[in-house]
C-alpha cells in the first residue's frame, strides 16, 4: 500500500485568493492551445462524482494519434515550468519503460497493470505559479475505455486517501484532499487531487502547495475542481 494522496510519487493547494480558473468559461475545441483554466484505499469515494467530425457517440475503442501534450489544460495561474531537477527529468511523454523507471513507486506491479489494461502512451505536465504552487497533470491513453477505468480503479487502490470533495459537471470522479508532513527538514504539503476518465483517457489533476509551517495551509479544492472541468472539456472535445 502506498501512503499519501495522489497517484504516483510526484510532489504534490493553493490559497483561496481569486483565480481566473474559478470563473473562466468552458473552452471550445478551437481554443485547445490557449485555454485559461481550474476513503481510504479499501473504500474509494463514490463521487467516482483539433476537433473531430463527426463527434463519437460512445467511448473511443482505439487510441487516436493526437499529441497528448496538446490536450493538457492551459492555466493562467500555473504559467511557468518547474526549475526543480526532479520535475524536469520527469515531465513530457512516457511509455511503459519510462513510467516504471521514472514515475512509478511500485514498478513491477505497475508494469503488469499497464500491460493488462492496454496502455498506449501518456504525458505528464508540471507547472508552477508565481508563488510556487504546483499543478501536476497526468494523461494516460489506452486502447479501450474499459482499460482506462480499470487502471483508474487499480491505481486508486494503491493509496490511502484523505477527504473527498465533489466535482460538479464530471461523472464518476474520484477525489482526495488533505495535508501531509515530511521530516528532515519539516515540510507540510496541502493537496487536492481529481481523477476521471474521458473515452479511453485517464486524467489525474493535482494542485498542491508546500510550506515549512502548517499555518494557513489548506487544500484548494475549488481550483482543482475548476481546472479538472476544463481538462475534461478539452478531452471531450478532442473525441
Amino acid at each position: 500500500m502506498r501512503a499519501g494522496f495522489g497517484l504516483l510519487a510526484v510532489p504534490l493547494l493553493v490559497s483561496c485568493g481569486g483565480s481566473s480558473e474559478l470563473s473562466a468559461p468552458p473552452p471550445t475545441a478551437s481554443a485547445t492551445a490557449s485555454v485559461t483554466p481550474t476513503q481510504r484505499a479499501s473504500a474509494p469515494a463514490a463521487t467516482p462524482s483539433g476537433a473531430v467530425s463527426p463527434r463519437p457517440t460512445a467511448p473511443t475503442a482505439t487510441p487516436r494519434q493526437d499529441d497528448l501534450a496538446r490536450l493538457v489544460v492551459r492555466s493562467a495561474t500555473f504559467t511557468r515550468p518547474s526549475s526543480r531537477d526532479w520535475d524536469r527529468q520527469r515531465v513530457g511523454p512516457f511509455d511503459v519503460e519510462r513510467f516504471v523507471s521514472k514515475l512509478s513507486g511500485t514498478p513491477q506491479e505497475d508494469r503488469q497493470l499497464l500491460a493488462r489494461t492496454g496502455f498506449v502512451r501518456g504525458y505528464v505536465s508540471i507547472r508552477m505559479s508565481s508563488d510556487d504552487r504546483r499543478l501536476v497533470v497526468y494523461l494516460y491513453r489506452f486502447r479501450s475505455h474499459e482499460g482506462a477505468v480499470t487502471l483508474q480503479n487499480r491505481f486508486w487502490g494503491q493509496y490511502e486517501h484523505g477527504d473527498t470533495f465533489t466535482v460538479p459537471g464530471i461523472s464518476r470522479t474520484w477525489t482526495d484532499s488533505g495535508l501531509t508532513k515530511k521530516s528532515s527538514p519539516t515540510r507540510f504539503t496541502a493537496g487536492a487531487n481529481v481523477n476521471f476518465v474521458v473515452g479511453n483517457v485517464l486524467a489525474q489533476v493535482t494542485v498542491t502547495e508546500s510550506s515549512q509551517t502548517i499555518d494557513g495551509l489548506r487544500p484548494h479544492t475549488r481550483l482543482a475542481t475548476a481546472i479538472s472541468n476544463l481538462q475534461h472539456d478539452l478531452l471531450k472535445a478532442a473525441g
